[in-house]
């Protein structure tokens, strides 16, 4: 991949995770919160591809995203039956969702002009060298990302923590 497209797609990801790590904080529903994380999480996948480590973008992907945040959910959903999900207006997801699907659309459809006209695969998987033993897999994942991993451990404890907060608060709030 080019210098500036990884550029590109750095920006993209480092301004998407701002954001969206500005909602997690500024959301007043918690499950808005969640999903703000989510994005954030997402994010940080993409920054793991970048980064050219794609075994850690699956396993940020499986076990955070697929089961973190499936957990703070249903804890949400749980300990805060009055949540009602989205608390937008209707035409203002409508306008946010159309933004995101042409956003997507784009993306995509670069992704895929990109792969048709500069890249030729024989070439790249001639030249790509995979040591896939788990033992090379855990020396990379303890040694080069163990910091990353640990901040997103304490991001996760903080979000747990601020979740039952809000939750205890508004449960105290009913009695």
């Amino acid at each position: 991949m080019e210098a500036i497209t990884q550029q590109i797609i750095f920006w993209i990801l480092g301004i998407t995770t701002i954001t969206a790590a500005i909602g997690v904080i500024a959301a007043s529903n918690t499950i808005n919160s969640v999903m703000s994380l989510l994005v954030v999480m997402l994010a940080a996948a993409g920054f793991y591809m970048l980064m050219g480590a794609p075994v850690v973008a699956l396993f940020q992907i499986i076990i955070y995203v697929g089961a973190v945040l499936v957990l703070f959910l249903f804890i949400i959903m749980l300990l805060n039956p009055d949540a009602t999900g989205l608390s937008m207006s209707r035409k203002l997801s409508v306008w946010m969702a159309g933004i995101v699907s042409v956003g997507m659309t784009v993306v995509i459809g670069w992704i895929f002009w990109q792969s048709a006209t500069q890249t030729n695969m024989q070439n790249v998987m001639k030249n790509h060298v995979c040591s896939c033993t788990i033992h090379d897999i855990s020396v990379v994942l303890f040694s080069r990302h163990l910091l990353i991993f640990e901040l997103t451990s304490l991001l996760l404890l903080v979000a747990a923590v601020g979740a039952l907060l809000m939750t205890k608060k508004t449960r105290e709030d009913r009695s």
